[in-house]
């Protein structure tokens, strides 16, 4: 399958590799905050299902939704003065193990669990979906300042 440098396909593998790499390195930085908040609400939301003993109704989907919403759409206006402000910026030069999400996750899903454990029926779900977005997109934040880099790069490059 392989000779001389070469694949079955012909391209050098140095260059697959590469351009495969480069490809990869795109897809995961573009995923690091999407991957982190989908498996925050989603252990936020089964967290909550077990302490309320059963499938959440549409209704309780929907205060869900409702706040974790609102509470992004807080949290949007404390980061760039207002609801009304265009979103630009992104988290540029964050190490790869600050998408690791285990800080803002964790500390999302600590408050999740106390949350649950002293208000419960509807009005648990909108508090969990604010609480749990609130909290990790705060916490995030913290998380990719301190896996912010600056300097060079492992591959000789400037950095930030």
């Amino acid at each position: 399958m392989f000779a001389m440098g070469k694949c079955i396909c012909g391209y050098r593998l140095s260059m697959a590799e590469g351009d495969y790499r480069q490809q990869l390195r795109a897809v995961v930085s573009a995923s690091a905050a999407p991957h982190g908040y989908t498996l925050t609400l989603w252990t936020a939301g089964a967290i909550t299902t077990h302490a309320e003993g059963g499938v959440p109704s549409a209704v309780d989907a929907l205060l869900l939704l409702v706040g974790a919403v609102t509470g992004f759409g807080a949290v949007g206006a404390l980061a760039f003065g207002g609801v009304n402000r265009v979103l630009d910026g992104q988290a540029a030069g964050v190490r790869v193990w600050g998408g690791l999400h285990l800080p803002s996750v964790g500390v999302s899903m600590v408050l999740v669990t106390v949350l649950t454990s002293v208000v419960h029926g509807h009005l648990a779900w909108p508090l969990v979906g604010g609480t749990a977005t609130v909290a990790y997109l705060l916490v995030l934040a913290a998380q990719f300042r301190v896996a912010g880099h600056s300097g060079r790069t492992e591959e000789g490059l400037p950095g930030r």
